[in-house]
């Protein structure tokens, strides 16, 4: 019978830190490029006479970033920057209607 040595099971939990920061790094990645293309879609349908949507998605898009930057770092499981982007996606919504 195979014997478990101390060494194995630190093989172990360096893959499974590993795996989790993989995980998260996916995760925070993929919410960046929500955060661009919904700064993106506020840029491209609006009105192109409205002054105020330039400042508006560069302060969300980057407010996204420092979210995910700050949750990255706390090991967190990303719902504010989940709840930012739904709230920006909401507001771009209004502001293109």
């Amino acid at each position: 019978m195979a014997e478990n040595s101390a060494a194995e099971t630190q093989d172990y939990q360096d893959h499974k830190q590993t795996y989790d920061g993989f995980i998260a790094g996916a995760i925070s990645l993929s919410l960046a490029c929500f955060f661009i293309l919904v700064c993106l879609v506020l840029n491209g349908f609006s009105d192109a006479g409205a002054a105020i949507n330039l400042p508006v998605s560069m302060f969300f898009m980057f407010l996204g970033f420092i979210f995910l930057a700050v949750e990255v770092k706390a090991g967190s499981n990303f719902l504010a920057s989940t709840a930012l982007l739904v709230v920006y996606g909401l507001i771009t919504v209004f502001m293109i209607v």
